[in-house]
């Protein structure tokens, strides 16, 4: 009899803990990737693009979605408003993260990270000021393209 009883009890145990394991593995934090373990800063620097950054989404138990943010020396990051930050980064830089004196901007399509406590008034105003630069380089690139077809044209004509 006592043995029918300790079967019953492992056919019963079995299931529970095979279910406790997978709620510990679902709630557990997400892996850190190579390029975002922390390093230490050697000095602040300004804003920055950071190429790596970005989210991601984990579930958990109750199969609720998690979102995360990962970006280059900042391990993943628990967003609590995603939606939200969503909407606001169209308009406006949003702060998305801090892990050690750096801070992870979201603006528009990119984010950016720096060292040297701005506001989001001034990250925009460096975006604006870098997509600015990024322009005149590109049209200096076009008018030197553009002449130096001209002096082949006269050079073969």
């Amino acid at each position: 009899m006592s043995g029918v009883v300790v079967g019953v009890v492992v056919v019963l145990a079995v299931p529970v803990i095979a279910g406790v394991v997978v709620a510990v593995r679902r709630r557990s934090w997400p892996e850190t990737p190579a390029f975002a373990r922390p390093r230490p800063v050697t000095s602040p620097g300004g804003p920055a693009p950071d190429p790596n950054a970005g989210f991601f989404t984990h579930r958990r138990f109750a199969f609720r979605k998690r979102h995360f943010f990962v970006g280059t020396g900042c391990p993943p990051v628990l967003v609590a408003d995603f939606p939200s930050l969503d909407v606001l980064r169209r308009e406006q830089p949003v702060r998305i993260a801090r892990y050690g004196i750096r801070v992870w901007w979201w603006f528009e399509e990119d984010f950016y990270r720096e060292a040297v406590g701005l506001g989001a008034d001034d990250v925009r105003a460096w975006v604006r000021e870098r997509e600015r630069k990024q322009r005149a380089r590109r049209d200096r690139d076009r008018l030197l393209s553009a002449a130096e077809e001209s002096l082949r044209r006269r050079a073969n004509g």
